[in-house]
Formats: structure tokens, C-alpha cells, sequence
């Protein structure tokens, strides 16, 4: 097919072990791969999150392309592409950076596993039951003293009520959070405020990008982000999505500060596959996808593409 100019697609559907993040109820995902010429990428919106529908992607693939998402899966296309007509992997020699673990519905057991498999770092959702959520992760914590803490609201949080929270924590357990993750929605004063009062690190996502300037570290997901180096800590994770959505992540993820903790190891969020398990088991390592371009070459060719 290297000839060959028209975008072929193969819907596919992921299925959660559990809820994902507070802005979402689903546990069936939709998105598809996209193949044209030699390159092959992937499409994985999040509606919840601000994106447009799968349908309307794949519409604004097929014509107007002026979607980030769907610019972005054109970019892993075209680079997928030339890697597979040269014979090579996108990956390069260098280590990739270490991850940490994501955890959206946090139980003792998932965090004791997460240990047993050698992250240091934890990453886990609030937002529904932020007060008492935040005060599990804080007798966690106590059991735990050793770990690193990421806390994502998705700008569910309240200030007045963030503020009680962390009232009851001692400085040693406050310094045992790497940073809150759009802990608020409002304004850029209301950022600085609770950063200074609380005395914690904040990072801005998708929810925070008009933030960015009062929070200390900027998440950038590839799916629907530039990826570049900038001022500040950057952390890259991938978009909670199909393993050729997370094995882009993790390539693209090369361009910044491999000394950061990132975000790549989400694939057993969903129940396995053939796609999964190129990835394996998940650790603080991220494992590189055997094959040409991003990898997957096998189980690439054996899917049912149709004609966009």
C-alpha cells in the first residue's frame, strides 16, 4: 500500500476495568486506527474532555483536518510512514524515561501491586468524593511513606474545601505529593493563592492550560498536544487509549527531559488484547513495541480496514 492515498480506518473499542477519571461514567471506548500508505496511527477521543466525537473526527479527517486531534494522528502517520519504507523503529537507542503508575479508582490492593512492580511514583483521580478521596490517599500515604504522589481533580476541586483538607495533613505528609493536577477551575489568582497557601507544587492539564504561567508543571498529552521543551517541568502522558495512541505517547515523549517521571503505563486500564500485550506487564519501564514505525506490525495487518 505504499502508493496508496487514501485514508483506510478500523474501528475498535476498548473496555475499562473500571471508571477512568471524575468526568467520565463510560466504560466502553470508542476510537479507531488510521492506516495510509505505509504509516498507521490512531484516533481516540475523549467527548468528556472537550473532544469532538469519533464520527465527527473521522468527518474532519476525511475533509477539513483542522482538528488538533485528528492533525496530530496525522503527524504519527506521516512519521510512521517514512519509518516503515525505511525498515527502521521510531524509537531511538536512549532509554526511555520511567514512569509512574496511574491508578484512576484507587484501592490498597492496586497501590500494593503498583509497589510490588516497582513505581515509586502513583498517579490516581479525585473529583467525585474529593474530601474523602484525599484523605484515603493521605492513610495510604502513612503505609506507604516511600511513594510519590500525583493527585488529578480534572478542575473538579473546591478551593474553600481543598483548603480543610489539607489542613489535617502534617508537612510530611504534604511533602509526599509530587504535585495536584488541576485541582480548580477559576481564575489565575485563584491558582497562585492556593499554590502559595497550601505550599504544593500544581500542574495544569487540559483544564488548566490558561494556568499554565502559576502552575510548576505543565502534563502534556501527545494525542492533542505540541510536545516541545519549555520552561518549568513537563510531564508526558499518554491520552488513556489504544496501545498505538500510548506507544506514540511514549516516542513523542523522547523530545523532552528524560530525568522526569512521565506517564505511559496505561494500557492495563483496559482489558488485554493482542495490541497489550506487546507492551507487557506494567512497570516503571516503558517496553517498545516490536516491529518497523511504532511497532505492532503483526497485528496491524490482520485488522479489517475499510475505505474512510
Amino acid at each position: 500500500m505504499g502508493l496508496d492515498k487514501k485514508i483506510w480506518i478500523a474501528r475498535y473499542q476498548l473496555r475499562s476495568k473500571g471508571l477512568l477519571n471524575a468526568r467520565s461514567e463510560r466504560g466502553v471506548f470508542e476510537g479507531a486506527l488510521i492506516r495510509r500508505g505505509s504509516g498507521f496511527s490512531a484516533l481516540h477521543p475523549w467527548p468528556e474532555l472537550g473532544d469532538p466525537s469519533l464520527d465527527e473526527c473521522l468527518e474532519d479527517l476525511a475533509h477539513q483536518k483542522t482538528e488538533m486531534i485528528v492533525q496530530k494522528a496525522l503527524m504519527w502517520l506521516s512519521a510512521d510512514g517514512c519509518a516503515r519504507e525505511e525498515g527502521r523503529s521510531l524509537f531511538k537507542q536512549q532509554p526511555l524515561a520511567l514512569n509512574h503508575a496511574t491508578i484512576p479508582q484507587l484501592t490498597e490492593q492496586k497501590l500494593s501491586r503498583a509497589v510490588e512492580n516497582g513505581f515509586g511514583f502513583v498517579k490516581t483521580k479525585v473529583g467525585r468524593q474529593f474530601i474523602e478521596e484525599l484523605e484515603f490517599i493521605r492513610q495510604l500515604s502513612r503505609s506507604w511513606p516511600e511513594l510519590r504522589w500525583r493527585i488529578d481533580f480534572n478542575g473538579l476541586g473546591q478551593e474553600l474545601e481543598l483548603r480543610e483538607a489539607f489542613s489535617k495533613w502534617s508537612e510530611q505528609e504534604l511533602s509526599r505529593i509530587d504535585f495536584l493536577e488541576d485541582p480548580i477551575m477559576g481564575h489565575a489568582e485563584d491558582w497562585s493563592r492556593l499554590s502559595l497557601d497550601l505550599g504544593l507544587c500544581l500542574a495544569s492539564d487540559r483544564w488548566g492550560k490558561s494556568f499554565c504561567d502559576d502552575a510548576k508543571v505543565r502534563v502534556l498529552k501527545p494525542a492533542v498536544d505540541l510536545i516541545e521543551p519549555g520552561p518549568g517541568r513537563r510531564v508526558v502522558t499518554s491520552y488513556m487509549d489504544h496501545p498505538i495512541g500510548q506507544s506514540f505517547a511514549a516516542w513523542e515523549s523522547l523530545k523532552i527531559d528524560q530525568s522526569e517521571v512521565f506517564g505511559l503505563m496505561t494500557h492495563e486500564l483496559f482489558e488485554p488484547s493482542d495490541f497489550s500485550e506487546f507492551l507487557g506487564l506494567a512497570s516503571p519501564v516503558f517496553t517498545i513495541p516490536d516491529g518497523t514505525g511504532i511497532g505492532f506490525d503483526d497485528c496491524l495487518e490482520k485488522l479489517d480496514w475499510k475505505v474512510l
